[in-house]
C-alpha cells in the first residue's frame, strides 16, 4: 500500500536477487532488451543467464560534474524504433550519485510501444517518504522496481523490494524466479 503497487516481495538476498528475477521473466535466449550502458553488473549477469540480446543505450554524459547521467528520451525513442520487438528496457534511477530525470515521459513512450520498463531503484527506496525527494520509479508507472532498503532506510543488510505493477509481465513467472534464485533458509 505504501508504495503504491498491486504487489510487493520482500527480498534477503539483496537487490541482486531482485535484478535478475525481473530480467529473467521479461526475456528468454536471443531476445532483445534495451539497457543502460552503466547498468549493475547484477543486471549484466540477468541477460547472460537469459542469454538475451542486449543492446546498450549510452547514457548522457555531465560535464560540470564529470558523470554518466540519464540515457536521454531520445536516445530511447531512437531504439525502440531500431528493436520495436524489444522485450524491456532496462534503467537505473536514481543514478548512482543521486541524479533524477524525467523517467515519467520515458515510462510513457515506452508503454506506448507495449514494452514493460524494468527499473533498478537500488539508491531510491525513500523517495516514497515525502514530498521533498523525487517521485519514485513505481508511483511512475514503471512496471518492475527494484530497490535495496538497505541503502537508504534501516533495514538489515540485504533488504530489498521488489514492487510488480503490471499488465505485461507474469507475476507469477516473477514469484517463480525469486523462489529459484532467493534462499530458501535466509538468515533474518
Amino acid at each position: 500500500e505504501l508504495y503504491g503497487v498491486k504487489h510487493s516481495f520482500f527480498l534477503v538476498n539483496g537487490s541482486t536477487v531482485g535484478n535478475l528475477a525481473m530480467v529473467m521473466a521479461v526475456c528468454k535466449e536471443g531476445e532483445i532488451i534495451l539497457v543502460q550502458r552503466n547498468c549493475h553488473k547484477s543486471i549484466q549477469n540477468a541477460i547472460r543467464l537469459a542469454k538475451a540480446r542486449p543492446i546498450f543505450l549510452e547514457p548522457e554524459f555531465e560535464d560540470v560534474w564529470g558523470i554518466a547521467s540519464e540515457v536521454s528520451y531520445e536516445t530511447i525513442k531512437q531504439a525502440l524504433s531500431q528493436y520495436p520487438d524489444a522485450k524491456g528496457l532496462i534503467l537505473t534511477y536514481p543514478n548512482y550519485y543521486g541524479m533524477t530525470y524525467d523517467l515519467k515521459a520515458i515510462i510513457d513512450l515506452v508503454h506506448r510501444s507495449q514494452i514493460p520498463v524494468l527499473i533498478d531503484e537500488a539508491h531510491g527506496a525513500h523517495f516514497i517518504i515525502g514530498e521533498e525527494f523525487p517521485e519514485s520509479a513505481a508511483q511512475l508507472g514503471a512496471d518492475i522496481v527494484v530497490q535495496s532498503a538497505h541503502k537508504t532506510l534501516p533495514a538489515m543488510t540485504m533488504g530489498s523490494y521488489l514492487h510488480y505493477n503490471s499488465s505485461i509481465i507474469s507475476l507469477n513467472a516473477i514469484a517463480d524466479y525469486l523462489q529459484i534464485f532467493q534462499s530458501s533458509s535466509p538468515s533474518y
